[in-house]
């Protein structure tokens, strides 16, 4: 209620209120090191969509694990998963992102679009 009353304040002054930061743009940094990883059942492939296994998530002093969840897979992008990089300062956390697939678009010269064999040619 007192971020609206400052906007709204700044507004009727004539200012324009700074943007409130995101998550994504805050860093979460833990000193500890992490748990060990938990183990968890790794599902088989499936189409349209991609694992995301899962991680421990900094709340306030403690960690807490979230488990690993499908994610719908998004054309010409790849997935980077959540992760913790280790830096001089502690742990830094990665949130999820999708990037841009450098190889989206690019076809080999050398693939021939018909496959050599028909492995499904016996049962048609």
């Amino acid at each position: 209620m007192l971020n609206f009353r400052l906007c709204v304040s700044a507004i009727l002054a004539g200012k324009k209120p700074a943007p409130l930061p995101s998550n994504a743009a805050m860093s979460v940094v833990a000193s500890a090191a992490l748990p060990p990883r938990k183990k968890e059942a790794i599902p088989s492939p499936r189409e349209g969509v991609i694992w995301s296994p899962g991680y421990w998530k900094l709340n306030d002093k403690w960690f807490s694990w979230c488990g690993g969840h499908w994610e719908l897979s998004r054309p010409n992008q790849l997935y980077v998963a959540p992760h913790w990089k280790h830096h001089a300062d502690g742990w830094h956390f990665a949130a999820a992102a999708w990037l841009p697939d450098p190889a989206a678009g690019k076809t080999s010269p050398h693939r021939d679009e018909t496959p050599a064999y028909d492995m499904l040619g016996a049962f048609r």
